[in-house]
């Protein structure tokens, strides 16, 4: 199976910013050395979280390091970006990566903070406006310049392209794509466009029930064997991992580093969130409905325990049909010792007991034609702004309305 690690620490403050832009590269290099199948960054604006903020460049940064690790986004909010200049980004990164990429996007999170707002979108309109991008995206990859212009006249998208998108992207079509998603009609939909499936927290029963929704809409399509089975290996579910020498250990460890969850409500509830996992799992007579909406939190988002208990937890989620699990080591206050007392204990006892393997990179097949047939011969015709040969045109070639 494939275990992918997410960098998404929370920042206390600007000064904890760059400690922790360099703690991400940090470990980010180290999973890739210590056999992470895919390591991923997220992006987040105005809230202290992941103050990184634009995984296009922590990728392109690590580009040269990761080796056969794959990287991905963790989620770029698609509504917040221009299309255009997104797939330049994207494609960019792909050819850096060797197509060992994945674009993961999201229609972008509500009410967490003022993102939508501060780029002056109506966030009602999210799922609208995720829509309008992303056939635009779809439109600019499928595009080819003896195709003629292009023109959007969306109300989200305006402008339009004439010459080509570039860079070209390394893999033939289009990066992978990632819909990060726990909604099940667009599980269901993810699965019928051929896109790769980021689940996000979610209990083990739901995330089973989950993927066989994903798989129904990869098969309702009639992708080949060889598109689902490789979709299939990528498509991930993220929980907030801490391992420590025994389960009571590592619970009294998450108390002190997610006991303020602003999911959880603590105010009519007063057990500890380990207390909140036993009745979950042995259920509780008589619980308030706080109680258990807090316990399913607790489910959802967490594995805690010794490595034998982590170990059976990640493959409870192999046994749900899930190749690929995402672990996050750092959350919660800055507390990079602790982190990696976890993290380590995690490379040490519980890996070499899931028989972790690398995602396959590209084959041949999956590889843009032009990026396999290399460069133009030395000597051939110049060619102008717009790829039009020089003497074929004495004036640049306009965008047609």
């Amino acid at each position: 199976m494939h275990i992918s690690i997410f960098m998404g620490p929370f920042a206390r403050g600007p000064r904890d910013d760059r400690p922790l832009i360099d703690l991400c590269l940090r470990e980010a290099e180290r999973a890739a050395a210590d056999g992470f199948s895919l390591v991923s960054f997220g992006e987040q604006h105005f809230n202290n979280y992941e103050p990184y903020c634009n995984p296009l460049l922590m990728g392109a940064r690590l580009s040269p390091v990761l080796g056969d690790t794959w990287f991905a986004t963790t989620i770029l909010p698609l509504p917040y970006h221009n299309p255009i200049r997104l797939a330049e980004d994207l494609n960019i990164l792909d050819q850096l990566l060797n197509g060992r990429f994945i674009a993961g996007m999201s229609a972008g999170r509500v009410g967490f903070s003022p993102d939508f707002e501060n780029f002056g979108l109506d966030p009602s309109q999210q799922r609208e406006i995720f829509a309008e991008k992303m056939t635009a995206l779809r439109t600019l990859w499928n595009h080819r310049i003896d195709d003629g212009p292009v023109a959007f006249t969306g109300p989200w998208v305006k402008g339009g392209m004439h010459g080509r998108l570039m860079p070209i992207p390394y893999r033939a079509g289009a990066p992978l794509v990632a819909i990060g998603t726990n909604t099940d009609p667009l599980i269901h939909q993810a699965g019928k466009d051929g896109n790769v499936l980021f689940l996000g927290p979610c209990g083990l029963e739901d995330a089973r029930a989950k993927m066989a929704l994903y798989r129904k809409g990869l098969e309702s399509a009639e992708h080949s064997a060889a598109v689902i089975a490789q979709r299939v290996s990528t498509s991930m579910i993220h929980h907030q991992f801490v391992v420590a020498e025994t389960d009571e250990a590592a619970w009294a460890k998450i108390e002190k580093m997610m006991g303020f969850h602003p999911l959880l409500d603590r105010r009519e509830d007063k057990r500890t969130l380990g207390q909140m996992h036993y009745d979950a799992v042995a259920g509780r007579p008589g619980a308030t409905p706080v109680e258990i909406r807090n316990a399913n939190v607790v489910e959802s988002w967490i594995v805690a325990g010794s490595p034998g208990t982590v170990i059976e937890a990640i493959k409870a989620r192999a046994d749900a049909g899930f190749e690929m699990v995402h672990t996050r080591f750092g959350f919660g206050p800055y507390d990079p010792d602790g982190w990696n007392a976890s993290y380590s204990l995690f490379v040490k006892e519980v890996m070499p007991h899931l028989g972790v393997t690398p995602i396959p990179a590209p084959g041949q097949s999956e590889i843009h034609p032009d990026v396999l047939a290399g460069p133009l011969p030395v000597g051939g015709p110049p060619k102008g702004p717009m790829g039009i040969a020089a003497a074929d045109s004495q004036e640049p070639a306009r965008l047609k309305s």
